[in-house]
This record gives C-alpha cells, sequence and structure tokens, in this order.
C-alpha cells in the first residue's frame, strides 16, 4: 500500500468505516466514486444543485471530498478548503448560495478530480 492511499484509509477509517466501501482493491478510490464526486462539485459549481440536495441525495460527498483533498491534494488546497465554509455542511434554512470561496474550492478541487481520473485511467 503507497503512503497516499493510506492516508486515504486512514483518514476514511476515521470518519466511518463504512466509507472504506468507496475504495478498490488497490486502496484507491473507485473511479466512478471519483466520477460521481466530480459530478456532484460541477452541478454544486454550476449552481444546479445546493449543498442540501447534496446531503440528501449523497451525504458522503461531504466526507469523500475533503478525504480526497487530504490525501491526494497539494498543500495549497488545504487552505482553499479551509475558507470553504458550506463543507461543514448546510445550514438549515440558511442561504443556498455559496460563497466566493466555496465556488474557488469547487473550482479546484474539479480540476484535481480531471487530474486524478485521468492519471488512474492511464495507470490502467
Amino acid at each position: 500500500m503507497g503512503a497516499v492511499s493510506k492516508a486515504l484509509v486512514v483518514h476514511l477509517d476515521a470518519l466511518d468505516d463504512r466509507l472504506l466501501a468507496y475504495l478498490d482493491k488497490d486502496e484507491e478510490l473507485h473511479l466512478d466514486t471519483v466520477m460521481r464526486l466530480r459530478f456532484y462539485t460541477t452541478a454544486l459549481f454550476d449552481g444546479s444543485i445546493t449543498p442540501h440536495a447534496v446531503v440528501e441525495d449523497w451525504a458522503d460527498w461531504f466526507d469523500l471530498a475533503p478525504a480526497f483533498v487530504a490525501a491526494y491534494a497539494p498543500e495549497w488546497m488545504e487552505e482553499l478548503e479551509a475558507a470553504a465554509t458550506f463543507l461543514d455542511g448546510p445550514k438549515v434554512g440558511g442561504d443556498p448560495s455559496l460563497a466566493k470561496a466555496d465556488r474557488v474550492y469547487l473550482l479546484a478541487l474539479e480540476s484535481l478530480l480531471d487530474a486524478y481520473r485521468a492519471l488512474r485511467t492511464l495507470e490502467e
């Protein structure tokens, strides 16, 4: 097991061991999970879905996206993640629009997910 996949396993297991089901035999995120993360990231960014709707449809996104960042993203992404307030979960009755920092995080995450998917596809 590589250092990155070990970090991902530890991170997901610390959150909820059922999240380990999103990992493949090499303890990397399944490509379909990465594509689903990308779908919701794009939908959040373009406003076609709200954080409330993501919680209802696939609440694991709020654990898996930060786990992806922790395992695979460069250090600068941590600053963007810290500034993204919507990651704490949508506030009941709160404003469904995203702040500029949220959108910057989502745009960067979208690019990183694309790069990861391309790399994994090349490896297979």
